[in-house]
């Protein structure tokens, strides 16, 4: 099977980035912060979108955040709960490891719905 990660499966508006920083459920661990919000229509494929703070470094550590929490979502999506958006940005002082984050980003979903649920 192929995984992609398109347009269809990207938070992409800043009014949904706003919405579930403040409206949507947290899970963090070591490394990340996910944010989870039920989605418009309950059917619809995960959606994840990525925010990374100047503060965690220069251009070059930023876009690296970026490509490893991608892929990870990319490879894992089919373990990911359908039907919510999802917002990923790393912990302060946190190092991109690629092994921390494709355990983290799966695992901190699941958590974060369960939250959502319970809400």
């Amino acid at each position: 099977m192929r995984y992609t990660f398109g347009k269809q499966q990207r938070v992409r508006r800043s009014t949904e980035f706003t919405l579930a920083l403040k409206k949507g459920s947290c899970a963090a661990d070591g490394v990340l912060v996910l944010f989870a919000i039920a989605a418009t229509a309950t059917d619809q494929p995960p959606r994840m979108g990525v925010t990374i703070p100047k503060k965690t470094g220069n251009a070059v550590m930023r876009n690296r955040w970026k490509r490893l929490i991608r892929e990870s979502f990319r490879l894992s999506q089919h373990n990911i709960p359908a039907g919510y958006d999802y917002v990923v940005r790393p912990k302060k002082d946190a190092k991109p490891t690629w092994a921390e984050i494709k355990k983290s980003v799966p695992r901190l979903a699941k958590k974060a719905v369960r939250r959502v649920g319970s809400q």
